[in-house]
């Protein structure tokens, strides 16, 4: 079983800090997972995160050839349904209100969870990822960016960072890989970007 919620922050971290190979992949590996029903049902069933459907939903639009069917909860939030509908505006201006009522519902969703209630951005108060999401894709297809004069947009997320470098396999990792791959042959043919494209 996988922890949908986290392999969505991780995907949403990696667009923000401009590694797009590797998060493209991580937008594929958690649709996989979704789709195969690998993902914890606990957290799927009853914390309803939807920041993370929304960032994921809006991952898809984006590509175009992946999605999730998606229940009820992930379309609650009439928000985000405004922000999907308009999230390729070439005017910036036009996302402006509905992005600073995200950093206000965010700010609105920091409180740690209970065990009986559940908050959107418990696990990251302070990191507007889904806003900077946003921000990366849409620079990624060609268009500016509003300036959002909200408390959760001030430094250091007022812009998106630099683009970092690739990650680099060190030879831990390698070496790990390589017994997966003596263990298991089909290893990268099945967890290929064609592959998980296809996974439901």
């Amino acid at each position: 079983m996988t922890d949908w919620e986290l392999m969505t922050e991780t995907m949403s971290m990696l667009f923000i800090l401009g590694r797009v190979e590797e998060s493209v992949y991580q937008g594929y590996l958690t649709h996989a997972a979704l789709n195969r029903t690998y993902q914890l049902q606990f957290s799927y069933d009853q914390r309803h995160r939807r920041v993370h459907a929304f960032v994921l939903r809006l991952f898809a639009a984006w590509r175009g050839d992946v999605h999730h069917e998606w229940p009820s909860f992930a379309y609650s939030e009439p928000l985000y349904e405004g922000i999907l509908e308009r999230w390729h505006e070439t005017n910036p201006k036009a996302l402006t209100p509905w992005l600073l009522a995200a950093c206000d519902r965010h700010t609105h969703e920091s409180t740690r969870d209970s065990e009986t209630k559940f908050f959107d951005c418990s696990a990251f108060p302070r990191t507007p990822i889904e806003i900077l999401f946003l921000f990366r894709l849409r620079e990624l297809i060609g268009l500016k960016n509003p300036v959002l004069n909200h408390p959760l947009m001030e430094p250091p997320f007022e812009k998106l960072p630099e683009p970092q470098s690739p990650y680099i396999p060190d030879a831990r990792v390698e070496g790990t890989l390589a017994r997966v791959r003596t263990d298991w042959p089909e290893f990268d043919r099945i967890v290929s970007l064609e592959a998980l494209k296809t996974a439901g």
